[in-house]
């Protein structure tokens, strides 16, 4: 199904009956949550492609946050919903999140893994984002691609998404790599999302983060940890063994996730 916007060409698959289910993909990828999606079979799941991303078209120089939510709520209101759950990874947490504040009567519960923003003060350093911006300055995707997933990830980032994806899904997500670093890193950039806005947001939230070993220490870790503190209604889960690449990683694990939080914070139990 496709959504016209003024800004915006919207892809998004409508799946299944159930409670609503709206997942929200991370950056480079717009197919990071779709095996996950795919498991949870007793939702009725919307996938939504993001602008820029797979069948979706970004008419702007760059879509930030704070359009991208409106992008959300507006599929919501094309398939007449008026309160949904939503999944978010990396970049698309912090979509669900921003909506979450600006359109509180949307949300009913949030599931934000390893969200890609806001910063924590005391976050450690990452290698990943330049290296990986001097290999795109080059035309160089493929290697832009590897250098980012690589550093945030861990080794292993074109194997996992060979055997989930595809040859050819994995190809795809090299080619959207350029709109990330070309485009929507920079909108992203622009995105101010404090303290006020988190306390804000009184949706029930689940914080998933990957756990163990050098994991302790990744910018991820930290965020997530800063976002809870902040947070009203959160709870920070820790997945002993996987990375930021954990939809892919394990998708079964990970919809279980989904679904034991959905269900314990049904749609009949919230206001609006």
């Amino acid at each position: 199904m496709r959504l016209e916007l003024s800004d915006a060409s919207i892809f998004y698959d409508d799946a299944g009956e159930g409670e609503p289910v709206v997942f929200l993909h991370g950056s480079l990828c717009a197919d990071w949550l779709t095996p996950m999606a795919r498991e949870l079979t007793e939702f009725r799941r919307v996938v939504i492609h993001r602008a820029g991303y797979g069948r979706s078209e970004d008419r702007t120089s760059g879509a930030g946050v704070s359009a991208q939510a409106g992008h959300c709520a507006a599929v919501l209101t094309e398939l007449g919903l008026r309160r949904a759950h939503l999944v978010g990874h990396s970049a698309g947490a912090d979509i669900a999140l921003h909506l979450a504040y600006a359109r509180p009567d949307l949300v009913v519960s949030l599931v934000l893994l390893e969200p890609a923003l806001p910063r924590a003060d005391d976050e450690p350093a990452s290698p990943a984002m330049p290296a990986a911006i001097a290999a795109a300055r080059t035309g160089a995707w493929e290697a832009a691609f590897y250098a980012f997933l690589t550093g945030v990830c861990g080794p292993g980032v074109r194997s996992l998404f060979a055997e989930r994806l595809g040859e050819q899904g994995l190809a795809e997500a090299v080619d959207s790599s350029r709109y990330f670093f070309t485009r929507e890193s920079a909108a992203f950039g622009g995105w101010e999302f404090g303290a006020r806005q988190m306390s804000a947001v009184q949706a029930p939230t689940l914080l998933v983060v990957g756990g163990g070993g050098d994991r302790l220490g990744t910018p991820h870790r930290a965020r997530a940890a800063s976002i809870a503190a902040h947070l009203p209604h959160a709870e920070t889960l820790v997945v002993d063994g996987l990375t930021h690449a954990m939809p892919l990683e394990d998708p079964v694990l990970m919809a279980r996730i989904v679904s034991e939080f959905v269900t314990s914070h049904p749609l009949s139990d919230s206001t609006g």
